[in-house]
């Protein structure tokens, strides 16, 4: 095995490559090319985000966006899925529903924002909603395509086994759809995050977006704070893509894709 096939390398690069990151942000930024009024010091951004990560506020804003994520998420993802497979498994329903389905996907979400404000307010529920609308088109589309995504051969052999109903969904249609359902939940719950953050920095919800939009508005004096908050909503991002990829890979370790996967990793 080659030394650049393995783990440890690539982790080691990956370190490498955040670190010359921010070596050069802070080279720039002593060496004056970046406006120290829009762009602090790497050295001042990673003092602050050391500060704040001793404050109980910035945990409970941590605990307000994690909350309303998890929740949006749950709901909207839960109801995908059910929807999803319902169409999947029925074609005259699949070909009714799908041009509405189709159209509400392209619907911004932050064009429903203002709505969502009028009803439930800066609340915990208007975030709950808008991530879990964000996330339930996209997803239901993803499972649609599973459920519909039998191989051939696989049909025509479960008719001939004579497989039907629950039996034939747990041990054909379901194997099919899962990693087509799991790429879904992926994406969901990182388009989630990023809608979480938007409900609070434009909504005004308590959150992470919130202590972002407190800290601009604060002034400059604030601005190092403002990126150790963007920095932590960056970290989250990565955080939650690895949590999920990490569990695709293995709960459906069993699949012909992640086992492509793992014997590249190898």
């Amino acid at each position: 095995m080659k030394v650049v096939d393995t783990g440890w390398f690539r982790l080691l690069a990956r370190v490498g490559v955040i670190a010359a990151v921010l070596a050069g942000w802070q080279y720039l930024s002593v060496a004056g090319v970046l406006d120290a009024s829009s762009f602090p010091s790497m050295t001042d951004t990673m003092a602050e985000l050391g500060r704040q990560l001793t404050r109980p506020d910035l945990w409970e804003a941590v605990w307000e966006t994690v909350r309303g994520w998890g929740l949006g998420v749950l709901i909207g993802g839960s109801l995908a899925i059910v929807v999803g497979t319902l169409l999947g498994l029925n074609r005259f329903a699949y070909l009714s529903v799908i041009p509405v389905v189709e159209f509400l996907k392209t619907v911004p979400v932050i064009a429903i924002l203002p709505l969502a404000i009028v009803v439930w307010g800066a609340t915990l529920e208007m975030k709950v909603f808008l991530v879990a609308f964000g996330v339930f088109w996209p997803l239901t589309i993803q499972t649609i395509y599973g459920v519909r995504a039998v191989d051939p051969v696989v049909r025509d052999t479960a008719a001939v086994l004579r497989l039907r109903g629950l039996r034939k969904f747990t041990t054909v249609t379901l194997p099919s759809a899962a990693p087509f359902i799991a790429t879904g939940v992926r994406v969901a719950a990182a388009v989630g995050l990023i809608l979480t953050i938007i409900a609070e920095l434009i909504g005004g919800a308590r959150g992470l977006g919130l202590s972002i939009l407190t800290s601009v508005n604060a002034g400059p004096d604030r601005l190092p704070a403002t990126y150790a908050f963007i920095l932590l909503t960056g970290v989250a991002g990565v955080l939650v893509t690895s949590a999920f990829a990490y569990l695709e890979q293995r709960l459906l370790h069993w699949h012909e894709s992640q086992r492509n996967v793992a014997s590249k990793a190898a």
